[in-house]
């Protein structure tokens, strides 16, 4: 897994459920052409806890089909017990994939020992490498150095997905894993403090709807103003969504780069078109359609 930027894909559906193909293609290839080091399919951005089971293969193989290689590719599993996420794995086990993505199960909170047990559990029995997704916002129960401790004994656990800097600092500093594990920084506001403590894998579904700026901020030859700046421009973005529905605002942006579909769960209230009218606005302004 190289460095650079990984987008969580979202997953187009229309009004039934259903995967919106053409658009999923699009949406990978603007990625690919925008410079991403991998995929993430079906993380949080992609909808993984409210997809139909019958659309949940689906969306894994096309996003194999049209990525044809060209980038490593992971998939979301996550689910509320190991029987439930070993279902989905098992699904998966034709795939040309890289990996397995899985937070701790989220219906309740769990024990920090529950959860070391789950992650060793999973990685035992998939033939697929696991990365430790940590989302305490949804899961209830954060991700910590002693879990980690006792997952670095663990053959096939192989990155985190993490907004923790200070725990991916803790164990970069004391060497629990092999040059092989991946650590995935997920703190959209705080990228540019991460790349200056050399943390240089980022993880977010942001960049799926802002290619142009993605790019840019990712190029080898662009200097720190560069990045700052493109990293601005994601971010104001993202502060428009959050003042409604994210994945609602989401799904409007994405329509606007060509991209369509409901990327929201179904039962999401969709956006006022006063904030339609200031995403529009904003994207034009940072140069990611035009006017």
């Amino acid at each position: 897994m190289e460095n650079g930027f990984y987008p969580a894909l979202g997953t187009p559906v229309d009004n039934n459920g259903v995967l919106l193909e053409a658009s999923y293609a699009k949406q990978i290839e603007l990625m690919i052409g925008a410079g991403a080091s991998g995929l993430l399919c079906m993380g949080s951005m992609g909808q993984m806890e409210s997809i139909k089971n019958s659309e949940y293969l689906r969306v894994a193989t096309k996003c194999v089909e049209v990525t044809a290689g060209r980038l490593p590719v992971m998939v979301g599993v996550m689910d509320c017990s190991l029987a439930r996420v070993l279902d989905r794995v098992d699904l998966l086990n034709k795939l040309d994939i890289q990996g397995i993505v899985a937070t701790l199960p989220f219906y309740y909170k769990i024990r920090p020992a529950d959860g070391v047990n789950f992650f060793k559990q999973l990685a035992e029995r998939s033939k697929f490498p696991v990365y430790v997704y940590d989302l305490p916002s949804v899961t209830q129960t954060p991700i910590t150095f002693d879990m980690m401790v006792e997952l670095s004994k663990v053959k096939g656990i192989k990155g985190i997905k993490t907004a923790n800097m200070v725990l991916i600092s803790e164990l970069q500093r004391n060497k629990l894993f092999d040059n092989d594990f991946s650590y995935y920084f997920s703190n959209l506001d705080l990228f540019d403090n991460a790349r200056a403590v050399d943390i240089k894998k980022n993880l977010d579904g942001m960049y799926t709807c802002t290619p142009v700026n993605s790019k840019e901020m990712y190029k080898q030859e662009a200097g720190i103003f560069a990045y700052t700046q493109s990293l601005t421009n994601i971010l104001k973005l993202r502060n428009l969504f959050i003042k409604e529905n994210v994945l609602a605002a989401y799904s409007y942006a994405m329509e606007l780069i060509s991209c369509p579909g409901n990327y929201h769960p179904d039962y999401a209230v969709l956006i006022s078109d006063g904030l339609k009218k200031e995403i529009k606005e904003c994207m034009i302004a940072i140069g990611e359609i035009k006017g």
